[in-house]
């Protein structure tokens, strides 16, 4: 009997081809890749769902109180929400809200939230802008002084009834603590001392906007939102594309007189254009050492809240700081708040009024809120004798 040997036992067996094993592995390999990344997507889609569809705690339906401010972007609102524990991830929200084509109808407001909603039911919430029945909107325009701040708010009515239960003279008491306001806005320590203990050393710092504010809003509430809108719009902004401290030191002034310089402007201009002109007059006035010669500023020393374009020779001889008919170069501070514009067209006057050969330095007001521009003060003279009897017979017809 004859032996067969291993080796001979297998030179017998007949194998898969090669390439039948190769397409064997590469079919293993595929499979397992598809496991893979089936694997993964599936967790990706279990993910996203659990993000964008599923509440954070379904059985928590305790209430959490969130502020949406006005103006507030959508990455914004997500970084609010995110903060409150009311959603999981900011980034998935922000791209949740673009899909969704609501990011331009999200509503400010004051909203009570709970971890119970999810995504979907808390941006249906900022889309119909259901807040909360004690917050209000209000509207603090530009050139509105302290006084006429602390007098709106005063009288403000929702519903024919008042909303808020301080006084006027109230806030203003509580806008005389620059100190305490400057420990969190240091920029105000930039008012100088001469003014701190005096009436209104806040005065042109309480940012005019629009604001939702609760109904229960002390005067300090309301005072730091306005300092907060002051810094986000102004002491931190870019105007030109130039932020606004860097422009400030090239022209060599300081905030507080940026912003006592753009105050009057505020309270002198009224048409856009004529912003930029009008502080472009007042720099030129300046730069030869020229009385500014606002109206708008005795106006303030005289306490009015209603101005009038023309005044007596009896009111411009007012003795106060504020008079810059009887003093020279900028008053002890600014007579009103004023607005983006307005501090724009102070850093960026209009260039062909700034000839240092022929600067404009005069205007009067000519009707419609509009001024008429002129070089020589005997062309001013004329303009403003002639604008200043229309004027009266306008008064007197009214009367």
């Amino acid at each position: 009997m004859s032996e067969i040997t291993v080796s001979e036992k297998q030179k017998g067996k007949k194998g898969l081809h090669p390439i039948i094993k190769h397409m064997i592995r590469q079919l293993l390999i595929y499979i397992i890749s598809f496991g893979i990344v089936f694997g993964l997507f599936y967790t990706a889609v279990n993910e996203l769902n659990r993000l964008l569809f599923e509440p954070m705690d379904a059985n928590d339906d305790t209430g959490i109180t969130v502020e949406i401010p006005m103006g507030t972007s959508v990455r914004g609102i997500a970084d609010i929400l995110y903060e409150n524990g009311l959603i999981r991830n900011k980034g998935v929200f922000r791209m949740f809200v673009e899909l969704s084509d609501k990011g331009s109808k999200l509503k400010a407001g004051r909203y009570v939230l709970s971890k119970n909603m999810d995504p979907q039911q808390i941006l249906d919430e900022l889309v119909t802008g259901e807040a909360a029945v004690d917050t209000v909107q209000i509207t603090i325009r530009e050139g509105l002084c302290i006084r006429d701040i602390a007098s709106y708010l005063e009288k403000f009515e929702k519903d024919d009834k008042k909303v808020f239960s301080f006084t006027a003279q109230e806030f203003i008491d509580a806008a005389k603590d620059v100190d305490r306001f400057a420990a969190e806005y240091p920029f105000l320590y930039e008012i100088p001392e001469e003014r701190r203990n005096g009436e209104f050393p806040l005065e042109g710092y309480l940012f005019p906007d629009t604001y939702i504010v609760y109904m229960d809003s002390s005067p300090d509430d309301i005072i730091r939102k306005m300092l907060d809108t002051f810094e986000r719009k102004l002491y931190y902004a870019e105007f030109n594309d130039v932020p606004l401290l860097t422009k400030i030191e090239e022209m060599g002034m300081t905030l507080d007189q940026v912003i006592t310089f753009a105050s009057i402007v505020q309270t002198e201009a009224a048409v856009k254009d004529e912003f930029y002109k009008i502080a472009a007059v007042f720099h030129n006035r300046l730069n030869i050492d020229m009385p500014l010669q606002s109206c708008a500023t005795v106006q303030y020393a005289l306490g009015r809240s209603e101005r009038k374009p023309f005044l007596t020779n009896e009111e411009t001889s007012v003795d106060s700081p504020y008079n810059t008919y009887k003093y020279k170069d900028l008053p002890i501070g600014p007579i009103a708040s004023p607005g983006q514009l307005a501090v724009e067209a102070v850093l960026f006057p209009y260039e062909e009024f700034m000839d240092p050969e022929k600067p404009m330095l005069y205007f009067v007001y000519a009707g419609d809120n509009k001024h008429e521009f002129n070089y020589s003060y005997n062309a001013h003279s004329k303009a403003k004798d002639k604008y200043e009897k229309l004027w009266k017979e306008s008064q007197q017809e009214n009367d």
